[in-house]
């Protein structure tokens, strides 16, 4: 896989790897981009020594660049220490990325783009901030709800949704692989206008 000829999107999902995580709601962002690499066809790839995952979408369907698709192995917590080699590595820039996330601030079912901002508690996101020393790029929020007592957040994060709020999850997840896919071809603020508040 030559960097050279890869497109010049870059989106992120943040999430845990390993088995025990697969289908929980913190891995919403590893849903998403597992979602698009499956709609083309493509499979995920373990660079050499590097700590992620990644695979080429090059359709024109995808802008004239295509996307590149990452899932970082450095759990969610570290998520911020890919981010600055995944931009020199595929040489894109700030404009150019977009990171997809788990929030408890909406509900399962719903989104929300935003081109910048606070980690708003997510660690992954702040993780990235601290590291990139800055909070302007584009981001998906995936709602997964809140568990009735603040002191089950980690819990709650860490499980599977069922029922019900399963299937709200899973159209979550099919929002947001709609969003990064207009996101990679229309203006932020359009693509905002078009998901934001949606259900």
């Amino acid at each position: 896989m030559k960097p050279d000829s890869i497109g010049k999107h870059l989106l992120i999902g943040l999430g845990n790897p390993g088995p025990e995580y697969k289908k929980t709601r913190h891995n919403a962002g590893f849903l998403v981009v597992e979602a698009l690499s499956s709609l083309s066809g493509v499979r995920f790839k373990k660079p050499f020594l590097k700590p992620w995952l990644e695979t080429v979408v090059s359709c024109a369907e995808q802008g004239p660049d295509g996307m590149v698709l990452i899932k970082p192995l450095t759990y969610m917590n570290r998520s911020g220490t890919v981010v600055e080699p995944l931009l020199r590595r595929f040489r894109t820039d700030l404009a150019s990325l977009i990171v997809i996330y788990d929030t408890l601030d909406l509900s399962a079912g719903r989104i929300r783009i935003r081109p910048s901002g606070s980690g708003g508690g997510q660690k992954g996101i702040s993780s990235i901030i601290e590291h990139l020393n800055t909070d302007a790029f584009m981001r998906i929020a995936v709602g997964v709800g809140r568990p009735d007592k603040k002191e089950e957040v980690i819990s709650w994060v860490l499980g599977c949704p069922e029922g019900e709020e399963l299937t709200l999850f899973r159209q979550g997840i099919d929002l947001a692989v709609k969003a990064a896919s207009d996101l990679c071809l229309n203006p932020v603020e359009q693509v905002m206008s078009l998901y934001n508040g949606r259900k």
